[in-house]
C-alpha cells in the first residue's frame, strides 16, 4: 500500500516539474521588448480589480508611459540644445531668451520635439533654435514650416537641398527706366542621385521598388508647393517630350524653407 502511494506521488511530482519547466521554456522564448515590459507592468498594477473598465485602465497605463516618453525626449533635446550653445560659444542675451518671439519658437518646436525619435529631424530643430537666438526669424509660414518637418522623409529633405541653385533668379519687375526684364529659371535632374540615396537608406529594395519611392518622393514635393516639374509648366513640343518628375526646380516656398531651416547657418 505505502509503495503504490510513494509512486502515485512521484509521478504527481513528475509531472508538476514537466509542466513547470515547459512554462520556464515558453517564457524565455518569448521574450518581451523593454516597451512592452513597461506596458505590462502598467497593466498589472492597475489590478485585476479594473478588469470591468479595461477600457479606460489601459488608457491611463498608456498615457503615463507616453508622458514619460514625451519628457525623455523633452530632457534629451533641452539638454543637447544647452550643449551645443555651450560648444558653439555663443552668448545668451536673457532678454533674447525672455522675448516672446523666442518663446513663440520655442514652444512651437517643443510641441513638435515630443512627437518624434528622428535625429535628423531633432537637428534641425535644435538648430532652427539656435539660429533664432543670434537673430529672429519672422514669417507667416513658420508654423507651416514646422509641419513640413514633421510631414517631410528626411530624404525629401535631402532632395530638396540638391534643387537649391535652381528656380528663379533675376528680377520680373517692370519700371519705367527698364530696357528689358531679365530673368532666368533653371531647372535639372537629379534623378539617379537621389535614386542610389534610396538605395543607401533601403538596401533591401528592388529596382522597381526604388522607382516608386523616387516617384512617391517627387510627387509629395511637388504636392507640398517645394517642388515643381518643368514638364508641367511648358507648352512648346520639347517640353512636352520631357520624361515627367525628372527635370525639376524648386519653388520660392521651397527655398524659403530651406532658408527657414538653416537660419543663422
Amino acid at each position: 500500500m505505502r509503495v503504490g502511494t510513494r509512486r502515485e506521488f512521484t509521478g504527481r511530482y513528475k509531472k508538476w516539474c514537466a509542466v513547470k519547466r515547459a512554462y520556464s521554456e515558453d517564457v524565455e522564448r518569448n521574450i518581451m521588448s523593454s516597451t512592452t515590459k513597461e506596458l505590462m507592468i502598467g497593466v498589472l498594477k492597475s489590478g485585476l480589480s479594473a478588469i470591468p473598465v479595461a477600457g479606460g485602465a489601459l488608457n491611463e497605463v498608456l498615457f503615463e508611459i507616453r508622458g514619460r516618453i514625451a519628457q525623455q525626449r523633452l530632457n534629451d533635446f533641452t539638454n543637447s540644445f544647452i550643449d551645443s550653445i555651450r560648444d558653439l560659444g555663443i552668448y545668451i542675451d536673457k532678454e533674447k531668451i525672455t522675448s516672446e518671439n523666442f518663446n513663440d519658437i520655442y514652444f512651437s518646436i517643443v510641441k513638435r520635439v515630443v512627437e518624434t525619435n528622428c535625429k535628423y529631424k531633432l537637428e534641425i530643430f535644435k538648430n532652427i533654435l539656435i539660429g533664432n537666438i543670434q537673430r529672429t526669424y519672422k514669417s507667416d509660414f513658420r508654423e507651416t514650416y514646422l509641419d513640413l518637418i514633421m510631414k517631410l522623409d528626411f530624404v525629401e529633405i535631402e532632395i530638396l537641398e540638391m534643387f537649391k541653385d535652381t528656380g528663379r533668379s533675376g528680377s520680373m519687375d517692370i519700371t519705367s527706366e527698364s530696357i528689358a526684364v531679365v530673368s532666368t529659371l533653371t531647372s535639372k535632374s537629379c534623378k539617379e542621385v537621389i535614386k542610389e540615396r534610396i538605395k543607401e537608406c533601403s538596401p533591401d529594395l528592388t529596382t522597381l521598388e526604388t522607382e516608386g519611392k523616387y516617384e512617391y518622393y517627387i510627387c509629395d514635393l511637388i504636392s507640398k508647393s517645394l517642388l515643381i516639374d518643368s514638364k508641367t509648366t511648358g507648352n512648346t513640343h520639347r517640353d512636352l517630350g520631357k520624361e515627367g518628375l525628372t527635370v525639376l526646380y524648386i519653388t520660392d516656398f521651397g527655398k524659403e524653407f530651406l532658408k527657414f531651416i538653416r537660419v543663422g547657418f
